[in-house]
């Protein structure tokens, strides 16, 4: 025997779609109503940011305003102060710089005048000494002469006589007391003092003939090496003193060469008794 099972009962209005999910006419309505009502009021206030940017009142400028004129004295009045603070501080400036400039030409004056008081005692006191000098008659032995120290120049010793035994200037009565020597009247180069009998004075004279050494026997050595551009000549040192360092005649003694003037030589050097001396000068065709 069938039994039917009746479906459960249904219970719907007729104001239900017939599509489920779907949103009604109605509510459709009152969305657009919502959007069109929130883009109205958002327009409204960009439009009234908009104008109260626009047209919002500007700061009056009217000088014949009050609050005008007070805040144009205001600005004028800051203006001011800074101006004149900028003023004092450029017087303040000049006045140090016045001062400072006085200053340095007081301390010049002062050196000058220390200068020229020290060259006056200076003077006072070789004047003094030479009086004095002159009054005790102080006088030099005959010059006695020494081996030839350099190219061209001797020394000399002589003793200075008739000093007192008290007398206790003598280094610098030694200094100031002139002797001739050919003829020339020369003072000491420097003095040894003993005693008041035994002032020794010292002397190097130039233009001393025999002490004139020279070159000769120019030799060209040619080229130093190949490709240096430098030339070597040599020569033979004659005419050295008995006695004399022939190392410091050699660096002393003067030569011409080639259109070249040379103090001395460059490079010295001894053989076979003999002094010889080298120069190495510039030379293109050593290129």
């Amino acid at each position: 025997m069938r039994r039917y099972v009746s479906p459960p009962p249904y219970r719907s209005s007729e104001t239900d779609p017939l599509v489920p999910g779907r949103p009604s006419h109605r509510d459709q309505s009152l969305n657009i109503c919502l959007c069109t009502t929130l883009t109205a009021i958002l327009t409204a206030t960009i439009a009234v940011v908009v104008f109260a940017l626009v047209f919002s009142p500007k700061p009056c400028n009217d000088p014949l305003d009050p609050d005008v004129r007070d805040r144009i004295r205001r600005e004028w009045d800051i203006e001011f102060r800074q101006h004149q603070e900028e003023v004092f501080k450029h017087i303040d400036t000049e006045k140090r710089w016045h001062l400072e400039e006085d200053e340095r030409f007081r301390l010049r004056e002062q050196w000058r005048r220390e200068v020229e008081e020290h060259r006056r005692e200076v003077e006072e006191r070789q004047r003094r000494e030479e009086e004095e000098r002159l009054r005790l008659n102080m006088f030099w032995t005959e010059p006695e002469s020494h081996l030839c120290t350099t190219y061209d120049t001797r020394t000399y010793t002589a003793r200075l006589v008739n000093v007192p035994s008290y007398y206790n200037r003598r280094v610098e009565a030694c200094m100031a007391t002139p002797v001739k020597i050919h003829g020339v009247e020369h003072k000491p180069k420097w003095c040894e003092d003993h005693g008041s009998d035994n002032v020794i004075g010292h002397w190097e004279v130039d233009q001393e003939p025999g002490c004139a050494s020279y070159w000769n026997w120019y030799k060209d050595r040619g080229c130093v090496s190949p490709g240096s551009g430098q030339r070597c000549v040599e020569q033979y040192l004659e005419n050295l003193p008995f006695g004399a360092d022939w190392a410091e005649f050699c660096a002393t003694t003067p030569a011409s060469f080639r259109g070249m003037h040379f103090t001395g030589a460059q490079f010295c050097f001894q053989w076979d008794y003999g002094t010889y001396g080298h120069w190495v000068f510039d030379d293109d065709s050593c290129r």
